[in-house]
């Protein structure tokens, strides 16, 4: 089987590496991202209103539960560059699939699970004033969803994509256990894939919208989307065959 990091698209959604969704996605956290680094690094602003505080939520700022998914770490970047990472990886092949309304509610579905699963879990935790911030959540969410759908898909060329989900959640599920300062961005991790299991076993997603017309088959989606990438490769191996042989491209029009 196929590597997930190769460019999947359908003729009628996108005819480069992005999805429309996931470009959208990608340049809005990025915005966000700068604009907050440059509001603290030349205003001191902290955007603590955004952010998720559990305590501040059952207050009535639900709002949080959608806002924190999108600002980030400014201290660093490697929060951002891993979720907008995966989020490349991961997104392109489940929105061609379900299409851009579908896989946006999606996603920001999962978000607000994990959001909610931290405010329940910061009461025990003793985290109820601790902020979360970043859409780790939805990616996780994006996570399930990929080893769910296209579980034998090798991650890295080795690691079935089944697998590659279970040993993040293991890892999620110890990190919450073990780690004292990190936690709740474990059960932020963990929420995001129970939420966005729950949202296919319970058949909540095809609720959720999605290609008008079109019946919802992953697998199908999928191996249409592999055989057009495969067409595509030949096409492109014939044409360096016979531009090696000819000295022009043969699909050049003078």
């Amino acid at each position: 089987m196929g590597s997930p990091f190769r460019s999947f698209s359908s003729g009628s959604s996108s005819s480069g590496l992005v999805t429309p969704g996931v470009k959208w996605l990608l340049i809005s956290n990025t915005a966000i991202f700068v604009f907050t680094l440059l509001a603290k690094a030349f205003g001191g602003l902290q955007f603590q209103p955004l952010k998720l505080i559990p305590q501040d939520v059952f207050s009535g700022m639900i709002w949080q539960l959608v806002t924190y998914q999108f600002l980030h770490d400014v201290n660093g970047f490697q929060h951002i560059l891993f979720n907008m990472a995966s989020l490349f990886f991961l997104g392109p092949m489940l929105e061609s699939t379900w299409g851009t309304p579908r896989f946006l509610k999606y996603y920001l579905l999962s978000g607000i699970g994990a959001g909610i699963v931290v405010c329940l879990a910061s009461v025990p935790l003793g985290a109820i004033d601790q902020p979360t911030i970043g859409c780790s959540g939805a990616i996780f969410g994006l996570m399930i969803a990929y080893g769910m759908l296209f579980p034998n898909i090798l991650f890295f060329g080795a690691i079935p994509a089944k697998y590659f989900v279970m040993v993040f959640g293991a890892i999620s599920v110890l990190g919450a256990i073990a780690m004292d300062g990190s936690r709740v961005s474990y059960v932020a991790h963990l929420g995001g894939l129970l939420t966005g299991w729950l949202l296919i076993k319970m058949g909540i997603l095809q609720k959720l919208g999605g290609k008008p017309g079109a019946p919802w088959d992953p697998m199908a989606s999928f191996r249409q989307q592999h055989k057009e990438w495969k067409l595509r490769r030949a096409r492109k191996k014939f044409q360096v065959y016979m531009k090696q042989k000819s000295g022009r491209d043969p699909f050049d029009v003078q």
